[in-house]
């Protein structure tokens, strides 16, 4: 008796039986232990993005502490706020890879929720540019 491995798609996210491609959509089939190992990729990656851009985020933070030119702290207020949605970013994709991990499925809602919160910090990066000049 051969044992089928556990197949997914994974743009329907649905499992099946088969091994070539899915019966929906016609996307090739994922196995469940592939899902598994970039669920924990995303989570490394998730832990790497919170560590780092915080190191980064409390270095930037004291450098421009002794700042006293005009409109250096609304620059300082808003780069602390961008520093913060982007290691919540790293948060969630954590969450997330943690979730994959487990069950070998991505939830889109948060996958697409860190797409919003770094479109966010992006812009908040991109207002706090312009308002120190």
């Amino acid at each position: 008796m051969t044992i089928v491995p556990a197949m997914f798609c994974p743009r329907c996210n649905k499992p099946s039986s088969d091994t070539g491609k899915c019966p929906t959509c016609g996307t090739r089939l994922k196995t469940l232990e592939s899902a598994k190992r970039r669920g924990w990729a995303a989570f490394g990656a998730g832990v790497f993005l919170v560590v780092f851009v915080s190191a980064v985020g409390i270095w930037v933070d004291r450098l421009m502490a002794g700042q006293t030119a005009p409109g250096a702290t609304v620059f300082i207020g808003r780069l602390n706020v961008v520093f913060v949605l982007i290691v919540l970013c790293g948060a969630l994709g954590m969450f997330n890879g943690w979730q994959q991990a487990h069950w070998g499925r991505t939830n889109r809602a948060i996958a697409f929720g860190i797409l919003v919160v770094f479109a966010v910090a992006l812009f908040l990066a991109y207002t706090a540019s312009k308002a120190l000049q």
